[in-house]
């Protein structure tokens, strides 16, 4: 504060005021450059005082995206492309959070289901946020294989398992043996 004075202020966009301290709300890339101050006292103006306002991008909003639907105890690995000079913040269901570019959880349970997010910060401004859904489903429990043995030289041999709804089948045995139905 100069006692007594009144202030000009001239910058980018036509910018002007008449306050000692004035703001400017809604920061563009239009309004970065060199503003400009005069000071005048009793009908004496002063040499202008400068000073440059640097005005960074936001960030663009990271995509994410993940290698879900996974099986729990499978790698979760949560992704988004590389920005130049960016630091990463990932956050998730069961209080997680990473500051890696490219996290992984090893072995994921069901709980790990859930909406991941990531920001991205470059020259002290963040982005919005980007986000992907993450399904683990549960690891189905060990079959129980049965069958119609022992059978005789010939005979047909019959293999069973029980039903188990939504799931695919896929059996193996001797000499080269493949099915992928319940019930062979």
């Amino acid at each position: 504060a100069v006692a007594g004075a009144t202030y000009s202020w001239t910058g980018p966009a036509a910018f002007a005021s008449a306050l000692q301290n004035p703001t400017r709300p809604g920061a563009t890339l239009a309004m970065a450059g060199t503003y400009s101050i005069t000071v005048t006292v009793a009908g004496c103006t002063s040499a202008a005082g400068t000073v440059t306002v640097v005005v960074n991008a936001t960030p663009a909003t990271p995509t994410a995206s993940s290698n879900s639907p996974i099986c729990a105890g499978s790698p979760l690995n949560l992704t988004t492309p590389f920005v130049a000079g960016a630091t990463y913040s990932w956050t998730g269901p069961n209080s997680f959070s990473s500051t890696a570019q490219n996290p992984t959880l090893a072995a994921p349970t069901v709980a790990a289901s859930g909406t991941y997010s990531v920001t991205i910060t470059v020259g002290g401004c963040t982005s919005a946020v980007g986000t992907t859904a993450v399904t683990v489903s549960p690891q189905p429990a060990t079959p129980t294989a049965g069958s119609n043995s022992p059978v005789c030289q010939g005979a047909t041999i019959n293999l069973t398992t029980p039903a188990v709804a939504g799931a695919t089948y896929s059996w193996t045995g001797p000499g080269g043996f493949t099915s992928n139905v319940q019930n062979p």
